[in-house]
């Protein structure tokens, strides 16, 4: 990886954490939406990182946002699970076409479709697994499933909102 994708990497990691910590984790809308745009730091970590390495760092970055919350394991533990499986869902959603080599997966450097589904399907598991460690409670799953669909859609629609406003455009999409 070279020095300006790491600096990059790290500026994404400081803002979508300290977006995290002080604004949506304060966010919990009529006790079913709380946004968790960490999510993207996972989705937005660069394609040539060892599977391995990316859990360390999901792993880490989610006991971050573990220590400001006082939930010791919850988004360790979450973050840890979406990363292992992002690399199966970026070889089949964005890159199961496509022969074009991708860096970093953004709204920008794939088609827009792709990465929306991606996206999708990585916030639906994280908030999934997030709300059932949460409530622990299968008499309360209408809880859990209407949290994780709920949190999902609102946090994907900051996704794509954040992506517009602060991505750069590398690639012209086609």
């Amino acid at each position: 990886m070279n020095s300006q994708l790491l600096i990059q990497n790290i500026v994404r990691f400081v803002l979508l954490f300290l977006l995290q910590v002080l604004v949506f984790n304060n966010v919990y809308i009529g006790g079913y939406i709380n946004p968790f745009l960490f999510v993207l730091f996972i989705a937005m970590l660069p394609t040539g990182m060892s599977a391995i390495t990316m859990m360390l760092i999901s792993f880490a970055g989610g006991l971050a946002i573990d220590l400001t919350t006082n939930m010791i394991g919850f988004h360790a533990f979450t973050c840890t699970a979406v990363a292992f499986l992002r690399g199966v869902w970026f070889d089949r959603i964005i890159m199961h076409d496509s022969n074009e080599e991708v860096n970093t997966p953004s709204l920008y450097s794939v088609p827009y479709q792709q990465f929306g589904v991606y996206m999708l399907l990585m916030l639906l598991v994280y908030n999934a697994i997030y709300y059932t460690l949460l409530v622990f409670d299968l008499h309360d799953i209408g809880h859990i499933l209407l949290s994780t669909v709920l949190s999902t859609i609102v946090t994907w629609l900051l996704a794509i909102l954040y992506q517009t406003l602060l991505v750069k455009r590398t690639e012209k999409q086609k």
